[in-house]
């Protein structure tokens, strides 16, 4: 029997036993630990971020072969030195130096037979690899129990819709498919043909919640609106995770599934951690977790990059990594919005960056689109790829472009074409914004 196929089996009879199985038999003893640390007064938690901090940043010059040869830190100083002041001895990394070097960056205690490797398909083509341990990723687990546990959501015992990358199916194959508390839905195949099959599925499984990529939410809210089809299963709550959402998705999905919405950045490379809240028509500040990642910016061009150091990944710990996210992050660890992946970036006419999610289309503009992506191939202008829900008129095309040219209009230049569809990238996500020319890191 294959490795592949004995893990799909396991997988099976995991999610289809993990309802009545006791937590303490599926987590490591560490996720508990972690879980009440949230709960905990203040000062504990800030104890804590500093005592691991100071560990992990031992551990690397310990044992990480990377950090062992380009930091020189004397023992005394790890002992007593502040933190804080021993992080800043480190140099900055990005997505680049960890993959011209993998092995460099890994633990040399750890024995790769015995750990979960994740990886992120890059949605620029660049990918990354990362290693973990089953501990580190029940710890991980932790921080999302808890902050989607206010809502309510447990995701062992919730029935929960869950539309991501590990439901996609072939797309001659049904778009809905039960995996114990979950009812997978593959995004490819949220599309009107698919529709009456999805209807059924959801109406028959009845979920609490909808786990998700924003686009994919989006899809599916918009679906139902199309058809006009009321949400007439007892949902308590949207969560949305692995790709960023421009304040008019939120809206739209949180008018549409009449519920709360909650997103989460966070990051393959476990670095960084941060939650927002999507409620009666307002959004909070997103929250970056300290107890989860030690969060830095770094000034560029006028700009803010998220800079994380994982707290709890010994196996492959990631120092200072530069995460290509922009934000402008208050000392209460709060931001408005996560402005944009570099990558997210248009250029206009002067060559100066605009964060692709703050170009906002007008809300009136949702009726008559189902969906919108930016594409750029030469500086100063932008055409938005509409896919319409009816063919455009010359009016709604007018108030299409209303919006971004009252905001960017001085300079930048705008127009529209009408796709079919906004093909996903690899991994299965959607891209708000493709930018066809090459923009030089921050």
């Amino acid at each position: 029997m294959e490795y592949n196929d004995i893990k799909q089996a396991m997988g099976r009879q995991y999610y289809r036993w993990r309802r009545v199985i006791p937590k303490r038999w599926l987590y490591h003893p560490d996720h508990f630990v972690v879980h009440a640390l949230l709960d905990d007064r203040p000062e504990v938690r800030e104890h804590m971020t500093s005592v691991r901090l100071r560990h992990i940043v031992s551990t690397a010059v310990a044992h990480v072969p990377f950090y062992r040869n380009a930091v020189r830190i004397p023992a005394d100083d790890l002992v007593h030195a502040p933190p804080a002041e021993l992080l800043e001895r480190f140099p900055f990394i990005d997505k680049e130096t960890v993959m011209e070097q993998p092995n460099a960056f890994l633990n040399e205690q750890a024995d790769r037979r015995f750990l979960l490797h994740a990886t992120s398909h890059g949605s620029t083509g660049t990918g990354i690899g990362v290693w973990r341990s089953k501990r580190e990723s029940d710890i991980e687990k932790a921080f999302y129990s808890h902050a989607w546990g206010r809502l309510g959501f447990d995701f062992d015992k919730s029935r929960y819709l869950r539309i991501g990358y590990d439901a996609a199916q072939p797309l001659d194959a049904a778009p809905t498919w039960r995996q114990g508390n979950r009812l997978m839905l593959s995004p490819d195949h949220v599309q009107p043909q698919h529709l009456d099959a999805i209807l059924r599925a959801v109406r028959r499984f009845a979920p609490r919640f909808i786990h998700a990529y924003p686009s994919a939410a989006l899809a599916l809210a918009e679906l139902l609106a199309n058809g006009r089809h009321a949400v007439d299963w007892p949902l308590r709550g949207v969560l949305l995770a692995s790709e960023p959402a421009s304040p008019g998705q939120l809206m739209r999905i949180g008018r549409v599934f009449g519920t709360q919405v909650s997103i989460s950045y966070g990051l393959t490379e476990r670095t960084n951690l941060a939650f927002a809240l999507h409620t009666d028509g307002r959004t909070s500040p997103y929250r970056f977790e300290p107890l989860y990642g030690w969060t830095e910016t770094l000034a560029r061009d006028g700009r803010n990059e998220i800079v994380g150091t994982s707290l709890w990944n010994e196996v492959m710990p990631l120092i200072r990594y530069r995460t290509a996210d922009c934000a402008a992050i208050d000392a209460a660890g709060q931001c408005m919005a996560i402005e944009g992946r570099l990558q997210e970036y248009v250029l206009d006419r002067h060559g100066n960056r605009l964060p692709g999610l703050m170009i906002a289309l007008d809300a009136c503009t949702w009726d008559f689109i189902k969906s919108c992506q930016l594409y750029q191939s030469e500086p100063g202008k932008v055409v938005l790829r509409i896919v319409p829900r009816r063919p455009l008129s010359q009016a709604e095309r007018s108030a299409l472009l209303a919006g971004p040219r009252r905001y960017w209009g001085m300079a930048m230049d705008f127009d529209c074409i009408e796709v079919s569809e906004i093909p996903a990238a690899p991994g299965g996500k959607r891209r708000f914004v493709v930018n066809e020319l090459p923009l030089a890191p921050l």
